[in-house]
């Protein structure tokens, strides 16, 4: 079987899901980006961490061989190495989104993102279906009540404050659709980074290492620009906070594009009108990235099972008319506490 046809397959057995297409596009992105040795070796990787030894002995070839590949892989940001007490380097398979796609910010260019979008088109996103999703919204941080009960999860400044190191590095999805000439306006710039490891991006070229404080400057300024903060859908292990819009964004275009709007797990939050201080502004609707907001006799009215709390409506009302308001708790569903949990229950929904 070709190199790049059992990569595909063992990259659809990982919970985040690579579909198969009937055009074959996918393999070409694998080829654009994997060499036949490379991608023969990757997929004989999994999720799980492997020692050069033990990767050695499953692909059949002399350890020093397969190190300098591994290792080169990992340079290319295709897997995931690590260093484990008493094994030394260990290695593993990451998945196509969010992982090794994501990786190539510096390196992507036009053929690059080409392909792409005729896999997202032809397959992939259907692939954003699956629960739980990959993202997930959480409000600016400031339209959350004083007096809510909030769960950390909820705030962007429990994972930056639990953080030792912070850098940003270009949006992949304006990137990309840039590179095809359907780019949006908002800023580049703009994809959170943050570890628990000091130091963690000093040695990342497409990374740029920043303090606490410019994350959240570059959180605000998000706010500004009527941008949604997404992060990985766990409430622990998130290492990550994208600033997204339906314009350029490989999730929330889903919504947009294909009418899904259950394709990012909503926060707990939704927003409510006070009609008497409503002046029917009308900017709003401008704002919101989901067409939950309304105008009914002059008032604005929100569409509350289209509304994915993420507070951007009540940041730019000049009459404070909007705010946030919590769900009831049978309408609440938590994330996935962990990393392992997310994938058992995506593996769940997958086979199902």
């Amino acid at each position: 079987m070709d190199s790049y046809q059992k990569l595909a397959e063992r990259l659809d057995q990982i919970p985040n899901g690579f579909p198969k297409t009937e055009s074959g596009v996918e393999l070409k992105l694998l080829a654009k980006l994997f060499t036949p040795e490379e991608a023969a070796l990757a997929s004989n990787l999994s999720l799980d961490l492997l020692s050069v030894k033990d990767i050695a002995s499953i692909y059949g070839t002399g350890e020093p061989e397969v190190k300098s590949m591994l290792i080169g892989m990992v340079k290319k940001g295709l897997i995931d190495m690590k260093r484990k007490e008493g094994e030394g380097f260990v290695f593993c398979l990451i998945p196509f989104v969010v992982g090794f796609y994501e990786r190539q910010n510096a390196k992507i260019d036009k053929e690059f993102a080409e392909l792409f979008e005729a896999y997202y088109k032809e397959g992939f996103h259907k692939e954003m279906l699956a629960t739980p999703s990959v993202h997930r919204v959480i409000p600016v941080e400031k339209t959350i009540p004083v007096s809510t009960d909030v769960m950390p999860y909820e705030k962007a400044s429990t994972y930056l404050d639990d953080a030792r190191s912070w850098g940003v590095l270009n949006c992949i999805c304006r990137v990309q659709q840039n590179l095809i000439g359907k780019g949006c306006d908002h800023t580049v710039e703009n994809c959170l980074v943050f570890s628990s490891r000091p130091g963690a991006f000093d040695r990342i070229d497409d990374i740029k290492t920043i303090s606490k404080e410019e994350a959240l400057e570059i959180l605000a300024e998000a706010d500004r620009e009527g941008l949604v903060h997404a992060p990985s859908n766990t409430q622990e292990e998130v290492n990550y906070i994208c600033n997204c819009c339906t314009c350029s964004c490989g999730v929330l275009r889903g919504m947009v594009e294909y009418g899904n709007t259950d394709i990012i797990a909503h926060s707990d939050f939704y927003a409510v009108v006070d009609e008497d201080l409503c002046t029917a502004c009308e900017d709003c609707l401008d704002r919101c990235h989901f067409n939950a907001m309304k105008m009914n006799d002059d008032i604005c009215v929100v569409e509350t099972s289209s509304c994915v709390g993420c507070g951007l409506c009540i940041t730019t009302c000049p009459s404070e008319a909007l705010s946030l308001v919590q769900k009831s708790p049978d309408e609440i569903t938590p994330p996935p506490i962990s990393v392992n949990e997310w994938r058992e229950k995506r593996e769940k929904a997958r086979i199902v």
